[in-house]
């Protein structure tokens, strides 16, 4: 494998005076879910206390807002923070045309997979929920139904193809740990639909528009910018393309992964082959962040 392994950070001090903006990820790094992480706290506020711009970055499906209260609840103030960036915010603002390029063009009527509490992601953008995909434009995915078997999503997604509806998809990630629970994603569902050969739009990481609205908020150079972030196939490579150093946080959604049975260490064999499997560089790792 013709690429050089990635320096092992004990904190990031290590490199906080190579970096004015910080990319930093929620689900994994910041946080578990249900608990903030006591060491990414310190390391948020000791950045913003040395001048460092800081633009939270996270996939999930929801408005910016309720990610916003939901943080707070877990002891991350906004002062912690320059900008959150959401991936249900991006939908938001492609589907009610706040942005500069416009409204995306799909139609009124959305069919919604996912959990119900999620499809409030469309209010306020002149779109409404029908109940079959007979009804619909277009297909929100949001995340996945635990009541639902596979089989039926796999007729339900077969259904949304025979009419050719196009697919938004509002978290690519394909799975994620809540606690100690690892569940899937959207992505996963949307990666499933363009299997069969159906459309999917993604809005988040690894994709263009999510790094753009980072860069737009941190009005920094990529070359003075550092993403911090669990996921190879989301994070690292979204970073890479647009030509921002990563961390890649080890203690995440690649935990069981990357971690020796033995001793807990970092397995680097295990991290060259991931590296290798999802064409994704981090530049340096870490076990959590912490500073």
């Amino acid at each position: 494998m013709a690429f050089a392994r990635p320096t092992l950070l004990t904190g990031i001090s290590q490199v906080s005076e190579a970096y004015d903006g910080f990319i930093v990820d929620l689900f994994g790094v910041v946080h578990n879910g249900e608990t903030a992480f006591a060491g990414a706290i310190d390391c948020l506020a000791h950045l913003i206390a040395r001048g460092k711009r800081v633009v939270l970055l996270s996939n999930s499906p929801r408005r910016k807002q309720e990610v916003s209260d939901h943080l707070l609840g877990m002891g991350i103030s906004a002062a912690l923070y320059d900008g959150l960036i959401t991936s249900g915010e991006l939908v938001f603002e492609a589907l009610s045309g706040t942005e500069s390029g416009g409204r995306l063009q799909l139609g009124r009527r959305f069919y919604h997979i996912g959990p119900r509490v999620l499809s409030k992601l469309m209010a306020g953008t002149g779109k409404r929920a029908v109940k079959s995909v007979k009804n619909a434009d277009f297909v929100l995915v949001t995340g996945t139904l635990e009541e639902q078997t596979l089989a039926e999503r796999e007729a339900l997604l077969h259904a949304c193809h025979e009419r050719l509806l196009p697919m938004i998809c509002a978290n690519p990630d394909l799975e994620v740990l809540i606690g100690d629970r690892r569940l899937e994603c959207a992505g996963a569902i949307a990666a499933r639909y363009e299997a069969i050969g159906g459309k999917a739009w993604y809005f988040g990481k690894p994709h263009q528009q999510a790094y753009a609205k980072a860069l737009g908020v941190l009005a920094l150079p990529p070359s003075s910018i550092v993403c911090i972030g669990d996921g190879l196939n989301t994070d690292v490579l979204g970073a890479n393309r647009s030509k921002i150093d990563a961390v890649l946080i080890v203690g995440g959604i690649h935990q069981s992964e990357l971690r020796s049975h033995q001793d807990g260490d970092i397995g680097w064999e295990q991290l060259d082959n991931l590296i290798f499997l999802h064409q994704a560089y981090p530049r340096f790792i870490a076990n959590l962040l912490s500073w």
